[in-house]
């Protein structure tokens, strides 16, 4: 049975029912259960289960394992000398529906058999919630609904055995460049972990200011960001700053900007997408400069391949997904492919020259655990805090004509707080 018809299958299915203790060797045995199946049948049916033992959506393809325990994962990466990779996101890693950036994260990052090797060998897997992911959902009157999430972000967070913050890699990088960042992660969490446990605070700061200073000399060099303009913007929301925050995240989410929100959505330049692409692309080396400018025409032909096959295939199979032909018209594969390839790379300069460079400012200056660490990232960095529950999507400025602005909170909410 091919990936297109198992996902399919899965997409009518209910969601996978988690397991009550899920266990890496229970996860292992599935696979190679479903790896045996020999009908469609069979094999959707075990498809749903290794999802659920994996604690992630697309595992058949991924083979990944993830803990949703700190302690559980703490205790794993004692016993294999290992680090952990937390991915801290919106929603949940075994839903449809989780954030944006943990969908593409399934689709681009843990479907590419390198990554995912990369991965598995190297790190114990961690996923942790936020909070809910927002939710919108259109309904045309005629029994046809559309739904999707509306923002944020993820970040991969490299631990130590202990639980402490080594390392953060926020948003959406493309493949290569996020198996790169993730091997000078891994060297770091090694040369960390064999530091006298009194001195790996001060470890930590100094490899952060090493990485700020290499940043941005290469930074210099390339003349990064002074060719692209329109990139630093003010006067925006939290929930407009938090889609400016990622590229590809931005595609999806965007455009459905002016069904929730009065005012004007947030204009998206194909030029500056294209510019950032080349400057990731230029970054990593995946190709030759353009120039010294690095501003290309906005054409998605013009980024290298950046998905693997086992990639390419998954992202085709949930765009085509289990509507009937022509429910809502033919997609343009190849297109999809390469404009998702472009946004990748856009991201992967993005998140580096700006997110991350404000992370390693950060870990630079202060040490500080996990919490306060994560507080500064999703307010001050993803622009999506935790002290606004609304994520800016109730300004409370414009009349709209529905009581309390269509805001609906649960008896239970309120009588909570």
């Amino acid at each position: 049975m091919t990936n297109k018809l198992l996902l399919a299958a899965l997409s009518l299915a209910l969601a996978p029912t988690a397991f009550a203790d899920r266990s890496p060797a229970e996860f292992t045995a599935l696979l190679a259960r479903y790896d045996a199946a020999t009908s469609s049948g069979d094999k959707a049916l075990l498809g749903d289960q290794v999802d659920a033992a994996a604690g992630q959506r697309y595992a058949t393809v991924s083979r990944l394992y993830w803990y949703e325990d700190l302690e559980q994962a703490k205790a794993a990466a004692a016993a294999s000398g290992k680090p952990i990779l937390e991915l801290r996101m919106l929603g949940r890693l075994d839903e449809d529906q989780s954030c944006a950036n943990s969908r593409l994260f399934r689709a681009t990052l843990y479907a590419n058999q390198a990554v995912a090797k990369q991965m598995r060998e190297n790190f114990i897997l961690l996923w942790t919630s936020e909070r809910p992911v927002p939710k919108v959902t259109i309904d045309f009157g005629d029994g046809r609904t559309l739904q999707t999430t509306i923002t944020g972000n993820s970040a991969h967070y490299i631990l130590d055995a202990e639980g402490d913050v080594v390392d953060v890699l926020p948003g959406m990088y493309a493949p290569d460049a996020f198996r790169a960042e993730l091997t000078k992660s891994a060297v770091l969490a090694r040369r960390i972990a064999a530091v006298p446990p009194a001195k790996r605070a001060s470890a930590i700061r100094e490899a952060h200011g090493r990485a700020l200073v290499a940043l941005n000399k290469k930074a210099r060099e390339l003349k990064a960001v002074e060719h692209i303009p329109g990139t630093d913007p003010t006067g925006k929301s939290y929930f407009e700053l938090a889609q400016r925050a990622t590229i590809s995240k931005a595609y999806i989410e965007v455009p459905k900007l002016p069904t929730v929100r009065a005012g004007d959505a947030l204009k998206l330049d194909e030029g500056n997408t294209a510019a950032w692409s080349a400057l990731g692309a230029a970054w990593w080396s995946f190709a030759p400069p353009r120039s010294t400018e690095l501003v290309i025409a906005p054409t998605v032909g013009a980024v290298p391949p950046v998905l693997d096959t086992a990639s390419q295939a998954l992202v085709l199979d949930l765009e085509h997904g289990a509507l009937e032909p022509g429910a809502v018209g033919p997609s343009d594969d190849a297109m999809i492919l390469a404009r998702l390839e472009q946004h990748l790379l856009a991201d992967s300069a993005l998140n580096e020259l700006r997110l991350r460079r404000a992370i390693h400012e950060r870990m630079y200056k202060k040490t500080e655990g996990f919490a306060p660490l994560n507080a500064y990232v999703y307010a001050e960095v993803f622009h999506t805090p935790a002290s606004d529950p609304w994520l800016g999507l109730v300004p409370r400025s414009d009349f709209t004509g529905m009581p309390g602005d269509g805001v609906h909170v649960p008896a239970t909410s309120l009588s909570s707080r």
